[in-house]
């Protein structure tokens, strides 16, 4: 796991000074080592976290023996062991037992047509110096990133976004992708909410020729044709388990200490106990704690830990620790952040640095096997029916937070509006009520993965709705991991985003989708038949935090609260259609009721002031 910087300009030479400071801004993901190439036009920077193999022959940028090839390379091939006989029997020697080596070789003899051979995640760049090309590849699911933003200077990439404004891209908000964020919670497709700087696209790759005048993407990688081609399945349950359990072993390759985040839920209970059935040794595993026993799942965590034989830790973050490292994460992000955990996250992360690199996460179940409450209403026609019920119910007789925002929902009276929103905490009710004027209520990329959707399953709408997710929602829970974890210098491996496990999933049938009981009907039914009833019988929380009373209660967040009607970002749209002052008030008088519109509109604030207003004045 690593960062990656570059550029091609399109007149001047490559200034070094640029690309190392470019390089420098990402040390965070690598603190191990830090190198570049340049030559001519181009440059290409790396800072490296050593996870496999630790030599300093491994360091990046790696160049090929006959010196035309130069890679820099983010992530990990997971079954990179499995190309040496292959490789080896072509004539290639190997200096590393590195994945990077083994990655450059499949790329000098395969081309881009060994991508769908990888198992993995990874974002990088590939170098041809011979025909003066180069590809720019990003995996599967995105669980690695890749920004880039094609100017007047040049093309210039990276894995986050302020090395790009380190390398003098302007920073400057992209208005009409506010709307969708407001609406949304996070901007979908290529765009981010910077003009000129985009994230290229989980499964698609950039081609460069010319200094980069040349720029032409493909899509190496699409769910619905892959599961097309999935040969069928005969026996699910089974073929479930073994292809999670190999999952987890592939994640386990590692020549660093490999922990896993455990919350006392069933995926990351299943992804533990996978290992230590496995025969894994040394298991650890990181939980976080709470003092409200309502949210709080740390003893059946630790039970389990127990059990399994894995060595416990538990951390419980205060409310000024909290607040801490939530802002230290907004710093961390480049855009606003939009899950509200990131703290958390980031503060496990830190922890645990001190005895593990790599952590093991359950990130993509929820998405992959259906496994979110809010995906119920989609379940079958008569479960939607009775639901929509509500919509004639006066608000008065809700007493349920949960049962207002059901009618909010159901009440835009739209069935696509409804898959594409199902994530959202705001709707067009809430739009409607704050006077919000909004162009881009169903944005272009969210539609066209729907359509998509409908041509993968035509009859189903919750499968269209995971698969959505899928291209969406789980894109920004990737991003979240990503820039927590790597904000302490930690490798977070994602078991059940395998491909060989997302692609089998997608091709099953309908019926081991229908919500019952807990959800993830696959999971529960292979391994969780393995796992304590005190695991698969519990009522999952899920990690929140009440952020309403802590907005109110915490000096530095009150203080914040107070001024937010003064904030700059009132000056842009959608937020100068707000009522700041009425909100803030709203708010206060009635936290529970006015806390889905403030929590938005708080945190981008926040953000807007350390991007902008802060850096503004320190300059």
């Amino acid at each position: 796991m690593c960062g990656i910087v570059g550029f091609w300009n399109k007149e001047l030479p490559a200034s070094e000074s640029k690309l190392i400071a470019m390089r420098e801004s990402l040390v965070h993901r690598g603190p191990d080592a830090g190198s570049h190439w340049a030559e001519g036009k181009i440059g290409l920077g790396h800072r490296r976290l050593s996870i496999l193999d630790l030599s300093e022959g491994a360091n990046q940028p790696f160049e090929s023996p006959c010196g035309n090839f130069i890679l820099v390379f983010n992530g990990e091939i997971f079954n990179y062991k499995s190309f040496y006989p292959e490789l080896k029997n072509k004539g290639y020697g190997f200096k590393t037992t590195s994945d990077t080596e083994v990655l450059l070789y499949l790329l000098m003899e395969y081309g881009t047509d060994s991508l769908s051979r990888l198992n993995g995640f990874f974002a990088f760049s590939f170098y041809d110096r011979r025909n003066q090309e180069m590809i720019l590849v990003r995996d599967r699911f995105g669980v690695k990133p890749l920004f880039y933003s094609n100017n007047n200077q040049g093309f210039y990439f990276a894995s986050e976004i302020k090395a790009l404004w380190a390398g003098d891209v302007q920073k400057e908000i992209q208005e009409p992708q506010l709307d969708e964020l407001f609406l949304y919670r996070f901007t979908s497709g290529e765009n981010t909410v910077f003009k000129n700087i985009y994230r290229l696209l989980p499964g698609y790759l950039i081609r460069l020729k010319d200094s980069g005048r040349q720029v032409s993407f493909e899509r190496w990688f699409h769910l619905g044709n892959s599961i097309a081609a999935q040969p069928r399945i005969n026996n699910p349950y089974e073929w479930f388990e073994q292809t999670f359990h190999e999952s987890i072993r592939l994640r386990m390759i590692s020549d660093v200490p490999v922990g896993t985040l455990l919350s006392g839920g069933l995926d990351s209970s299943s992804t533990l106990f996978s290992q230590a059935s496995q025969g894994f040794d040394d298991l650890s595993a990181w939980n976080i704690s709470f003092s409200n026993k309502e949210h709080d799942e740390s003893q059946l965590a630790r039970k389990l830990s127990q059990e399994l034989g894995a060595k416990f830790h538990s951390f419980e973050f205060d409310n000024e620790q909290l607040v801490d490292l939530t802002t230290r994460s907004i710093v961390q992000h480049d855009e606003p952040i939009m899950h509200f955990s990131d703290g958390h996250l980031l503060g496990i992360s830190e922890k645990a640095k001190s005895e593990v690199k790599v952590l093991l996460s359950g990130e993509g179940a929820d998405e992959i096997l259906g496994g979110y409450v809010r995906y119920k209403v989609h379940d079958n026609e008569l479960r939607y029916n009775l639901l929509n019920m509500i919509r004639y119910v006066p608000d008065k007789w809700l007493k349920n937070d949960r049962l207002r925002k059901m009618k909010r929902y159901l009440g835009m009276g739209n069935r696509e509006a409804e898959i594409l929103m199902n994530a959202n905490e705001l709707y067009l009710a809430d739009l409607k009520k704050l006077g919000v004027l909004s162009s881009d209520l169903l944005p272009e990329f969210r539609v066209k993965i729907l359509e998509e959707a409908k041509k993968v399953y035509p009859k189903n709408r919750l499968r269209q709705l995971l698969y959505l997710e899928q291209h969406t929602h789980l894109y920004t829970l990737n991003d979240r991991n990503d820039r927590t974890t790597m904000g302490a210098s930690i490798e977070c491996r994602d078991p059940f985003l395998d491909p060989n496990l997302v692609i089998g999933v997608g091709s099953l049938p309908d019926k081991y989708f229908h919500i019952k009981g807990k959800g993830k009907d696959l999971l529960m039914n292979s391994i969780g038949k393995k796992l304590p009833e005190y695991i698969t019988k519990h009522r999952k929380v899920g990690l929140s935090v009440p952020w309403d009373e802590l907005i109110l209660q915490n000096p530095i967040l009150r203080e914040n609260l107070e001024n937010l009607p003064n904030s700059d970002l009132f000056l842009l749209k959608p937020y100068c259609y707000l009522d700041a002052k009425s909100i803030v008030e709203n708010f206060k008088k009635n936290p529970k009721l006015y806390y889905p519109i403030i929590r938005q509109i708080f945190f981008t604030a926040m953000w807007f002031q350390t991007k902008f207003e802060l850096s503004s004045i320190e300059k």
